[in-house]
C-alpha cells in the first residue's frame, strides 16, 4: 500500500484521473461493464479505492466519464481526424472514418456493446449514449448529405441511419456471417470492402 501511495504522490491529480479513466475503459473491455468494480479499477491502475472516490465520487461517475471518452474518441475525434477532407473529397472522407470506427467497434466489442446494453437489455433509450449517437447522426448527416443518393431530407436522413444500423451491426457481430460469407471481417482488407459495398448502395454514383 506505501509503494502505491508514493506512486500516487508522484503523480499530479490530472495523470492519476487520466490514468483511472483509461484503466476503467480497459476494464470494461477486459471484464465486460457489468463486472467491473472499482478494487478490480484501483488493482489494475496501482491506486487505492479512496483515490478514485476521491477523483470521481462514485464508481458509476467514474464509467460515465470513462464512457464518454470513448464515445469522444469514436465519434467526435474521429470525425474531426478528416476535418479538411469532409470539404474536398466527402466520400473518401467517409471512407476512411467508418474505417477507424469499424476498427474500433471491432477490436474493443464489449465497450461498444456496453453503449447500447440500455437500449437492448432494457428498452431504454434516454440514456446519455443513446443521445450522444444521435447528436453524431446528425452532425454525419449535414457532413453527407450532399452525396447521398437521395436529396430529400427525410429520405437522406433515413439513408444515414440504415447506414449507421447495418454498420455497426455488423461491427459488433462479425463471427454471425462469416459462414455465409467466408471471408473474415477482422481484417483490415474485408472491412474496407464491406464498407466500400456498403456505401454504393446510399451514395450518388457520381460522388
Amino acid at each position: 500500500m506505501f509503494k502505491i501511495l508514493i506512486k500516487e504522490m508522484d503523480m499530479s491529480s490530472d495523470e492519476i484521473k487520466q490514468k483511472i479513466i483509461i484503466t476503467a475503459i480497459e476494464c470494461i473491455e477486459s471484464e465486460g461493464f457489468q463486472n467491473v468494480t472499482v478494487r478490480k479499477i484501483a488493482d489494475r491502475a496501482g491506486v487505492n479505492v479512496a483515490a478514485i472516490n476521491y477523483h470521481f465520487g462514485s464508481k458509476e461517475q467514474l464509467l460515465q466519464i470513462a464512457m464518454n471518452a470513448t464515445l469522444n474518441e469514436s465519434f467526435v475525434n474521429n470525425i474531426n481526424d478528416y476535418e479538411e477532407m469532409w470539404q474536398s473529397n466527402t466520400k473518401q472522407a467517409l471512407q476512411l472514418f467508418l474505417e477507424d470506427t469499424m476498427e474500433g467497434a471491432i477490436n474493443y466489442p464489449n465497450l461498444t456493446k456496453a453503449h447500447l446494453s440500455d437500449a437492448f437489455n432494457n428498452n431504454n433509450f434516454s440514456t446519455n449514449s443513446v443521445q450522444r449517437i444521435n447528436e453524431f447522426l446528425t452532425d454525419l448527416h449535414e457532413l453527407i448529405k450532399n452525396i447521398l443518393y437521395s436529396n430529400n431530407e427525410m429520405e437522406s436522413k433515413l439513408a444515414v441511419m440504415q447506414l449507421f444500423s447495418v454498420f455497426m451491426m455488423t461491427s459488433m457481430m462479425t463471427g454471425l456471417f462469416d459462414q455465409f460469407l467466408g471471408i473474415d471481417l477482422k481484417t483490415a482488407e474485408n472491412q474496407k470492402l464491406f464498407i466500400e459495398v456498403l456505401l454504393k448502395n446510399y451514395l450518388k454514383s457520381s460522388s
